[in-house]
């Protein structure tokens, strides 16, 4: 079976709109982390890589959407698609071999064109499981079933009261573990961690992350101080390629580091598990080498003894593909839930995602059955609606 055309679909879902306009969306929403402060985050973005078989059978893939999606979908439609249209479907990770070392060569390994790439390559694992009329975890040698989870995230708020309400609501609608964001500076960190523990109890899991906020010195200063908080990880503490830095981080760290949703490249990960930088490794599938990049990452991490837990953000398309590889892989740890508003998610799928008694359901469809609706595509699609197939 050869591949008879490929889409690139950019989306975009602003928050202005889901709340009928800018001044009525919450601050922590806009400025939900470390790194939205001066930036704000407007809303939630992906690119769409849609693979047409020639029988008509569609396989469907995910780019990671921030900052804008638009670039990403073009590098899809025009770079990637044109060597790819006519090829036998074969594995994916060779299908694609020849486009990482081009770009590697051009100085663009990482960034936008891994993205587009990791879309491409989700999509003909979606292609090729439907094919067989499989589901994508059984045809990577696992099975459908639920997984662990942990949902974030209780965002920058206000107040520590505010923290702790926020974390409190997620244990009442049944989450067993909680992120928090912090990156404000230590002492106020300290406050919302000391807030957020004292609100959930003893019993359910506290992750931080820090999305990058701390300079090395301030990294290590609050990390020696959370394991009296009954703090689960201490998650990006300081920017992405430094291994090094990282690693004196962990060093001094009373509880587990975990990293790299801003890694893209297998080596970029690898030379984290060397420099004994992490005890978690957290790939976005929509960045990382979609499902072929996990599934290699979560051997490497087996043979490291180091624990993968995705970085669980995208659309419906990345986060189903991403259950069906963490039921088949190695060294899988937990599952971010994330609960920020997203119609991408919650409103474009054919079959909505599940969430049973504190863990999310990898579903038992043919592919990775996080199949979107064509209308809601369109509704959210930057530029002209799609166009019918040849």
């Amino acid at each position: 079976m050869k591949i008879a055309r490929i889409d690139a679909v950019p989306l975009e879902s602003t928050f202005a709109r889901q709340f009928g306009g800018l001044e009525k969306v919450p601050p922590q929403l806009l400025r939900p982390a470390s790194h939205f402060q001066k930036i704000v985050r407007a809303g939630q973005y992906a690119t769409l890589a849609f693979v047409r078989a020639e029988d008509g059978t569609i396989g469907v893939g995910e780019a990671f959407g921030l900052p804008y999606p638009g670039p990403t979908a073009q590098i899809i439609e025009r770079v990637i698609a044109p060597g790819l249209i006519g090829a036998e479907i074969g594995d994916p990770a060779e299908m694609l071999s020849e486009y990482r070392t081009y770009f590697a060569a051009m100085g663009h390994g990482r960034g936008m064109p891994a993205e587009a790439m990791s879309a491409v390559d989700m999509a003909l694992w979606d292609l090729k499981a439907k094919l067989a009329g499989k589901p994508l975890c059984v045809l990577l040698g696992g099975r459908p079933g639920p997984l662990p989870l942990y949902v974030s995230p209780v965002p920058f708020l206000p107040t520590t009261d505010a923290s702790a309400k926020a974390a409190r609501a997620f244990v009442e609608q049944g989450y067993k573990a909680i992120k928090l964001k912090i990156g404000r500076g230590a002492a106020i960190d300290l406050e919302h961690i000391a807030a957020v523990r004292e609100a959930l109890g003893p019993g359910p899991g506290l992750m931080l992350d820090v999305n990058c906020g701390y300079d090395e010195a301030t990294a290590i200063e609050v990390g020696r101080q959370l394991d009296r908080l009954g703090v689960t990880w201490f998650e990006e503490p300081i920017p992405p390629g430094d291994p090094a830095a990282l690693a004196r981080v962990r060093a001094k760290s009373t509880v587990p580091i975990a990293t790299g949703e801003n890694e893209f490249a297998f080596a970029d990960f690898e030379a984290l598990a060397k420099a004994g930088a992490a005890d978690v490794l957290m790939p976005n599938i929509a960045r990382a080498g979609g499902v072929s990049g996990l599934m290699a990452l979560g051997r490497m991490c087996a043979r490291a003894g180091i624990k993968l837990s995705p970085h669980g953000v995208g659309s419906c398309v990345a986060v189903a593909a991403a259950l069906h590889a963490c039921r088949a892989m190695e060294g899988f740890g937990v599952y971010e839930a994330n609960r920020l508003p997203n119609p991408l998610r919650d409103e474009m799928p054919v079959h909505a995602l599940e969430l049973v008694d504190g863990k999310i359901v990898c579903p038992d469809r043919p592919g990775h059955g996080g199949d979107p609706r064509p209308d809601i595509v369109d509704t959210f699609r930057i530029g002209p609606a799609m166009r019918p197939a040849a």
